[in-house]
């Protein structure tokens, strides 16, 4: 009878904690998203961190139809103080499919608490998410006992989190009378688990993953694909087309980070040097002449490149302090080898602005004596 009476506590026991854990009935809470309601292939991968043994043993990740990672997501169950009395926290953490943290989804019957033992209300899990977002949070650089201030009297290792004040600098990086959990989790989505999804997505790299990453049209995935590439040059002459491309980006960032992926071993290629200038007429000005200067860092560009920016310049789709960079361009040899540069430079040192007329005859001097000499 015993036995049997300790066989049913048993399986009560499991099927609470199935209901309590099993991801595929998590609900969302306070306007949290419901990741677990999201259509696709649920691949596990087995995930062991011997500094967080309490935390799931698995990393999920949803793919869509094409095998790009959706998200990736860990049950999270650990303590967030140094006492060992703060009650343990329990949720799922997600990233999204290239690493970056997207969101958090409390069990149902969980809750986030705070150093009162007070419940998490919608606000603060908003805040939450905006601090574990912010990568350069002052949390990164701070360990567990910079969080307060103690009094002298108080065991730092008896603090329960609520005897001692956080730290006046951290009132505004934290959810207030949850320091401990907003450290807890910021380092553990910062932590062992995104390092252990870059190697995931090390180990999905080769050409079609890179090719549907570019296609998808996620600037995130985007970004992505252009620091693999620029990691793993063998890429480079597959990819670079596209990346040229997205300099025309709407996205700022995106446009930067092209412009930067060519660096001067790319830009000796005369056939980059003219994928360049042909994506330039939709830019605006700075990024134009940051293209520019990228050939005089280069010192010697090919002279029907030349040629091509002193047309840009003649069809108005380059302005008067593009021309300036230009002429830093224009060397004696392309003089020499090049009539339709000579005869371009001569119109221009005849142009109606004052100023434009001005920079070509000094320019034409200079290297005309140059070449006398």
């Amino acid at each position: 009878m015993y036995i049997k009476r300790m066989k049913f506590i048993f399986f009560l026991f499991w099927i609470l904690i199935f209901f309590s854990f099993n991801p595929a009935i998590v609900t969302h809470k306070n306007e949290l998203t419901d990741f677990w309601s999201m259509k696709g292939n649920l691949v596990t991968h087995k995930y062991i961190d011997q500094q967080d043994s309490l935390s799931g043993p698995e990393l999920f990740e949803l793919q869509d139809e094409n095998g790009l990672p959706i998200w990736f997501g860990r049950h999270i169950f650990k303590d967030v103080c140094i006492s060992g009395e703060c009650k343990m926290i329990r949720l799922w953490l997600f990233w999204d499919g290239v690493g970056n943290y997207l969101g958090m989804q409390i069990p149902e019957l969980e809750s986030l608490t705070k150093s009162d033992h007070t419940e998490f209300e919608t606000d603060d899990y908003k805040k939450l998410n905006e601090i574990l977002r912010d990568t350069s949070s002052i949390l990164k650089a701070l360990k567990q006992e910079e969080l307060i201030i103690m009094p002298d009297t108080i065991d730092p290792y008896e603090v329960d989190g609520y005897t001692a004040a956080t730290q006046p600098t951290l009132a505004e990086a934290v959810v207030k009378d949850a320091v401990y959990t907003c450290h807890t989790l910021w380092h553990t989505v910062y932590g062992p688990v995104q390092s252990e999804i870059f190697r995931i997505l090390e180990n999905h790299l080769n050409k079609e993953f890179l090719e549907k990453m570019f296609e998808s049209k996620k600037t995130e995935y985007i970004s992505w694909g252009i620091n693999e590439v620029e990691k793993h040059p063998e890429y480079h002459a597959d990819f670079y087309l596209k990346i040229i491309e997205f300099i025309k980006s709407e996205n700022s960032i995106l446009t930067n980070q092209a412009l930067d992926y060519f660096r001067p071993e790319f830009l000796k290629d005369t056939t980059i040097q003219q994928n360049l200038i042909q994506v330039m007429n939709g830019l605006d000005m700075y990024q134009k002449n940051q293209i520019i200067w990228k050939f005089i860092n280069l010192r010697n560009v090919d002279s029907q490149v030349v040629l091509n920016l002193l047309n840009l310049f003649s069809d108005n789709i380059l302005g008067v302090e593009s021309y300036n960079l230009i002429l830093r361009l224009v060397t004696p040899e392309h003089l020499k080898e090049n009539e339709q540069i000579v005869h371009i430079l001569n119109e221009l040192s005849e142009n109606e602005n004052s100023y434009v007329r001005n920079l070509t005859k000094r320019a034409l001097n200079e290297k005309n004596q140059s070449i006398a000499q």
